[in-house]
């Protein structure tokens, strides 16, 4: 799979959900599992501001990746940002798209 590392050094990033655990079905009972790390994989939301547009972009992180003291409408950043193509079939229809991921997500400090 491959990834694209994004630039976040011009962008403001405000939490706009509280991490939530990520599942393999619409059921919840199959936690999705990081691969890389083993750890369950949990989704925040993030209002994503760069060159005057903004965005709420959905970003996976691994558990252990979650910030202490993580509220909504604080300004964070994340470790590792990337996008991840992706593909598959569903009953019978190619779909695809970009998933983003992130090794952590913390409160942004003050420079």
């Amino acid at each position: 799979m491959k990834t694209m590392p994004i630039d976040q050094s011009q962008a403001l990033e405000i939490l706009a959900s509280e991490p939530r655990p990520k599942f393999k079905d619409r059921e919840g009972r199959e936690a999705a599992i990081d691969r890389g790390t083993g750890a369950q994989l949990h989704e925040v939301d993030v209002m994503f501001a760069f060159n005057g547009r903004a965005e709420v972009i959905t970003v996976k992180v691994p558990e252990p990746g979650l910030g202490k003291g993580l509220k909504v409408g604080m300004p964070v950043v994340f470790t590792g940002l990337v996008a991840l193509a992706w593909e598959n079939e569903i009953n019978g229809k190619d779909r695809h798209g970009i998933s983003l991921r992130a090794d952590a997500i913390t409160v942004k400090t003050a420079a």
